[in-house]
């Protein structure tokens, strides 16, 4: 732990490369068997990377962090540290190393695929590439591959992991960071919530040390996005972290066009009927876990109200996100609600599928690909039914990834590349925690409309950036439509997604991001006040929408 200390001291005190050590560092690459040319800013971060002990690249999406990361390996596999490297991730990520590793390695090293607790790794195994989900169910095996000789150990999308030793992820990857002889994280939305959210990330690379490195408020989740909260904690890890902003990579520019609607009469007295059963439900001050889970559902079932009511009746589905599961919604005979729903497929349809069917359709007239978002399964598949005349490909984390289906069967891998290829394919209906991260869609598809959000401003942000990426051409105008109900939870969501990016901004040190990644303020976005967490948030709607309806 000293010598990792002094290590850390020791880059801060060396300052900014020159030229001459950073020319010094390509030749050293390419000696070492790498053959893709770094681009400038992937070459200065690699240089401050493999100068620290452990490094994080917080790069925005797009950045090549996946380049740097194998070009790290490669140097510090040269230069005897490491002769391993073992990368967790989403199974979504797994394409882009896959192909990374052929395309940046003269002689690509053997990688293995970790299906679980099946998977033989063979002994001359170079490159272990696992998700989240299997090293935990496997630990003993991975950190076996670990520790038997000297690895780098790579967490890719490393947010996953910000609930620390609170979640099965996080608890394993924290014990498996102890096995490693070099540990790496990659995220390009490293704090989505607040500073909190960094305490895993540095423990995780500082085992042990994360006391001596961040400042004790940073521990405390409520001041999160707290000014000077988020001022001290970046003065604290900006030294041990490499960050291209968006600004750096010269993207072409972004447009959000926000259609925000009423909704119609029956959707509307099914949304307020819904509010008046959890009228008066909830004490502020009261956090009880039983109330944080059943505000949580109630949560589901305001956002299914104000995309689509006929979703309160069917509860999740298999392939939605774990952290949205939630039954159906209880209902009783004699309810006012009970006969709204049995006569609202009758007369009304959801006006965000309304919007949603012109805006494909028009997108098919000229030729162009539209990329859907929702965080329901049940809307995506109503709307694949909706829209068959357009061959949508649909991806969720009911999908089956390549490396775990059979030859005949639908993959995320083949509907993407069906969106990407297929002319007769004009819309890709996906979820954001299936194909939020490691997906590139950018050279087809320019226009992502959102059917709606949750509190995740990491889903937000990474959604975004699976079209507006690096290696757009300068005359592409990158597009995002938001579809809000007016006077529901979608006011509350978009409110809280502007603090939190705001905050992750103030945090990174990244101003630009506000500006790229949000609508300007004068489109009527700022959404409900700011408040301390999202449970506030989800209570002001209530009392607010209560006091409105009491008057």
């Amino acid at each position: 732990m000293a010598a990792d200390r002094r290590s850390r001291e020791a880059v801060v005190d060396a300052g900014n490369p020159d030229l001459e050590a950073l020319e010094a560092l390509e030749i050293e690459l390419a000696q070492a068997g790498f053959k893709r040319t770094l681009r400038d800013f992937q070459i200065r971060n690699l240089y401050r990377l493999v100068s620290l002990p452990h490094g994080a690249d917080f790069s925005v999406p797009g950045a090549g962090k996946t380049t740097v990361s194998l070009a790290g390996y490669a140097i510090l596999r040269a230069r005897g540290i490491v002769s391993r490297l073992a990368v967790i991730g989403p199974i979504a990520a797994f394409g882009a190393w896959k192909e990374d590793l052929v395309e940046c390695f003269h002689v690509p090293p053997k990688l293995i695929i970790h299906a679980g607790t099946a998977t033989v790794i063979p002994k001359n195994t170079e490159v272990l590439l696992s998700n989240y989900h299997r090293a935990a169910n496997d630990y003993d095996a991975v950190r076996e591959f670990v520790a038997k000789e000297p690895t780098q150990l790579v967490l890719d999308e490393a947010h996953r992991i910000k609930r620390g030793a609170a979640g099965v992820h996080g608890r394993a990857v924290l014990d498996l960071a102890y096995a490693a002889r070099r540990r790496d994280v990659l995220t390009g939305t490293p704090a989505p919530q607040g500073a909190f959210d960094l305490v895993a990330l540095v423990s995780f690379l500082y085992p042990g040390q994360d006391r001596q490195i961040l400042p004790d408020a940073t521990y405390f989740e409520k001041l999160g996005r707290d000014e000077s909260v988020l001022i001290d904690t970046n003065a604290a890890v900006r030294r041990y972290f490499v960050r291209t902003a968006k600004a750096e990579l010269r993207l072409p520019e972004t447009r959000f066009e926000v259609i925000r609607e009423p909704m119609p009469p029956i959707q509307a007295a099914i949304y307020d009927a819904l509010l008046g059963q959890y009228r008066s439900s909830f004490i502020l001050p009261d956090r009880g876990r039983h109330q944080m889970q059943r505000l949580g559902r109630i949560v589901m079932y305001l956002l299914e109200a104000a995309t689509n009511p006929m979703l309160l009746t069917a509860g999740s589905d298999d392939g939605d996100d774990p952290a949205l599961v939630h039954p159906p919604l209880e209902l009783h005979g004699g309810e006012r609600l009970v006969d709204l729903l049995a006569r609202y497929s009758s007369f009304e349809e959801p006006w965000k599928y309304q919007r949603i069917s012109k805006i494909v359709a028009d997108a098919a007239s000229r030729n162009e690909k539209i990329l859907v978002w929702s965080s329901f399964v049940r809307n995506l598949k109503s709307l694949d039914r909706r829209l068959a005349e357009f061959e949508p490909a649909i991806v969720h984390g009911g999908v089956p990834s390549d490396e775990l289906a059979a030859v005949d069967v639908v993959t995320r891998e083949r509907e993407f590349d069906r969106f990407r290829h297929d002319p007769a394919c004009t819309v890709l209906l996906a979820n954001p925690a299936a194909c939020g991260e490691g997906v590139s869609l950018h050279h087809w598809c320019h226009h992502a409309v959102y059917l709606d959000r949750t509190f995740n401003a990491g889903h937000f942000l990474q959604s975004q950036d699976r079209i507006h990426r690096l290696g757009l051409a300068d005359n592409i105008l990158t597009r995002f439509t938001l579809l809000l109900s007016a006077g529901t939870i979608d006011d509350s969501v978009d409110g809280r997604l502007v603090e939190k990016v705001t905050a992750l901004s103030r945090l990174m040190d990244d101003p630009d991001l506000v500006q790229i990644a949000l609508p300007s303020s004068d489109e009527g976005l700022d959404g409900a006040p700011a408040f301390d967490d999202d449970y506030q948030a989800v209570v002001a709607h209530l009392a607010d929408t209560n006091a409105r309806s009491a008057e």
